[in-house]
């Protein structure tokens, strides 16, 4: 039995929001420690070029980004979440270029971005607004790709497997089939494939999203 639509959405508004100083212990609850690992699987399918983060939340991924050396750019609506993830920067002395913006409508140039990264989105990820900024700011000549943590695999003893399926049903979050994300993006010329990633015991589910080189190239 699903929880109603309303409840749901209304527990993920208070959560990135008024409550977003939870947001961490409540990913690592749910996920049994594991959040942060499935979220740093997106890092191997990075090419060389700049980054952008969509809805960076508390900004751990960032933090893990920009400690590398890397240079990545943040968007996140919520200026609560946009408070956490500064101070965090702050406090571990890295940069933080952070921005608040809707995913549907992003303030950076045409053809910019070499990576766009997503860990764990709802589902404005596959929203025709913003799939058609991907495509506008993916570059052209990497060819630009779009990097996006669909879901972790808990691999914990027997009793806690049944548990955590139940979660994900009642909360309505495995609702990513391919069936829903291909077409859209293909919509827009975007190429989709379908990946599993594991490293230390941690696994998740990638969707790797890549514009299609220009016809001009190909000719």
């Amino acid at each position: 039995m699903l929880l109603p639509r309303w409840l749901i959405k209304l527990g993920f508004y208070l959560l990135y929001n008024h409550m977003a100083f939870t947001y961490d212990i409540i990913a690592w609850l749910v996920s049994f420690g594991q959040w942060a690992a499935w979220r740093r699987l997106a890092l191997r399918y990075l090419q060389p070029g700049p980054i952008l983060e969509l809805a960076y939340g508390t900004g751990g991924l960032f933090v893990d980004m920009s400690s590398t050396g890397l240079q990545p750019i943040g968007i996140d609506i919520s200026p609560y979440m946009a408070q956490l993830a500064s101070r965090r920067l702050r406090q571990q002395g890295l940069p933080a270029p952070l921005c608040r913006a809707k995913a549907q409508n992003l303030p950076f140039p045409d053809n910019h971005f070499s990576n766009i990264i997503a860990t764990f989105p709802t589902n404005y990820i596959f929203e025709p607004e913003t799939v058609a900024e991907i495509h506008r700011l993916l570059k052209d000549d990497v060819p630009g790709r779009l990097i996006v943590v669909i879901e972790g695999q808990l691999r914990g003893p027997w009793p806690i497997r049944p548990f955590i399926d139940w979660l994900y049903r009642v909360t309505d979050q495995r609702d990513f089939p391919p069936r829903k994300t291909m077409p859209i993006f293909a919509e827009y010329d975007l190429v989709t494939s379908w990946h599993t990633a594991e490293e230390n015991g941690a696994a998740a589910r990638l969707l790797i999203v890549e514009k299609r080189w220009p016809s001009s190239q190909l000719a």
